[in-house]
């Protein structure tokens, strides 16, 4: 039989005297270290309700969900932790940066998978004509912002930009016929009404 080299005889000593290197969980706690990717969570500050986080979500994580009726409408954004694999595309991919991102949670287990959601809710802002929903406020407000003074070439961002203020005392009426007039411009709409609306003005029926 062999003996062993002076080397492995060397390693094996220091590793018998040395203090052992793994952590003490779950007995204690452990700090992951800076990149670990760990929980997502939502900054209300920060998340804009655009749903990119849930477009590049490759276990459909997320989901987006409007609702229309009501006085109020909200874009409600759910996101559960226990369908994560926890890749960082959100965070990656988010429009602001910040508003998801990996935390260094980890100890996630639990025995009732109802409990594994988080959601965040944004004010949703829906076409003055049609009634399909534009956007969250936040996220108009947020482009307005961002475009600055090229903002003023859309009604939309105009209107939601400038805190809401309207150009009169109080919103004329929608009349009926034509559907789509020349005093429209100046509403908040949708992608398509918006177009309809322009074309209409520049070349008529």
């Amino acid at each position: 039989m062999r003996k062993p080299k002076l080397r492995e005889l060397k390693e094996a000593l220091r590793a018998a005297f040395s203090p052992r290197y793994t952590t003490h969980y779950p007995a204690g706690g452990h700090t992951p270290p800076d990149g670990f990717r760990g929980k997502p969570a939502y900054d209300s500050d920060h998340c804009i309700g655009c749903g990119a986080c849930a477009e590049v979500c490759p276990a459909v994580a997320i989901r987006v969900s409007d609702r229309l009726d009501g006085d109020k409408p909200t874009r409600t954004i759910q996101q559960r932790w226990d369908k994560c694999i926890f890749c960082g595309q959100c965070e990656l991919h988010c429009t602001t940066g910040d508003g998801i991102t990996l935390t260094k949670e980890y100890d996630l287990a639990t025995l009732d998978r109802s409990s594994c959601a988080q959601s965040i809710e944004h004010e949703l802002v829906v076409c003055e004509v049609c009634g399909a929903a534009v956007g969250t406020k936040k996220h108009l407000q947020w482009l307005a912002r961002r475009l600055g003074a090229k903002a003023y070439a859309n009604a939309t961002l105009i209107l939601s930009g400038d805190g809401w203020r309207q150009l009169a005392p109080a919103p004329a009426p929608r009349m009926d016929e034509p559907p789509l007039a020349r005093n429209d411009l100046m509403r908040v709409q949708c992608a398509a009404c918006r177009r309809t609306t322009v074309i209409r003005e520049l070349w008529g029926e």
